[in-house]
């Protein structure tokens, strides 16, 4: 090998691994990809239905007062690399009568390690609550979930990324009558 072949090799060699290093960071500087579909379903309401608005597909649940509403679904790793899932980050989209609770899967754990194109049913635990501070018949909707989300392998050390992930369903309650709102009083309520 002459010298003047052995420096082109050097060079190739560095352009690979600054390519290489270029694509680690870009990588690193975009979140983890997840989505969630379906199938679906729902406990903890006696009456849910669901129907389509306009391309949108949107599940109405009735409203039970300090009552867990829990709706499975299919999250699945869109990512090139492995993700740990580290349950529900702690700011969650607001919403008038749902309070996200806690995200786990068929086992009970709220952390979990999937694989590149692997999808596992999970089950988002909302609580049902504030029908005294909303006018009756007023609604609310949970469209998305937060989601804590670190990528593993080479990548691992990284901060964990707060993942935002649209549902499948939009699902809607509305604030019950007075008769089924316990806590609601005259004054408690805004009128409409």
């Amino acid at each position: 090998m002459t010298r003047r072949s052995g420096r082109r090799i050097g060079l190739v060699l560095a352009v690979l691994l600054g390519l290489l290093a270029a694509g680690g960071i870009a990588l690193a500087r975009s979140g983890p990809s997840l989505t969630a579909g379906g199938p679906t379903s729902v406990t903890g309401t006696e009456a849910t239905g669901v129907f389509a608005i306009a391309g949108r597909t949107v599940r109405r649940v009735r409203y039970d007062d300090g009552g867990t509403l829990r709706y499975t679904f299919e999250l699945t790793n869109d990512d090139r690399i492995p993700v740990t899932v580290h349950g529900l980050a702690d700011e969650q989209p607001p919403s008038r009568l749902f309070t996200y609770s806690g995200l786990t899967d068929d086992a009970g754990r709220s952390t979990l390690r999937l694989s590149p194109g692997e999808s596992v049913a999970v089950t988002l635990s909302l609580l049902m609550g504030g029908c005294e501070t909303l006018s009756a018949r007023a609604g609310a909707f949970v469209t998305e979930v937060v989601l804590r989300v670190e990528r593993a392998g080479m990548l691992t050390g990284l901060p964990t990324d707060n993942v935002s992930i649209t549902l499948p369903e939009e699902l809607h309650t509305g604030s019950p009558r007075e008769a089924f709102c316990p806590n609601s009083t005259a004054t408690s309520r805004p009128p409409g």
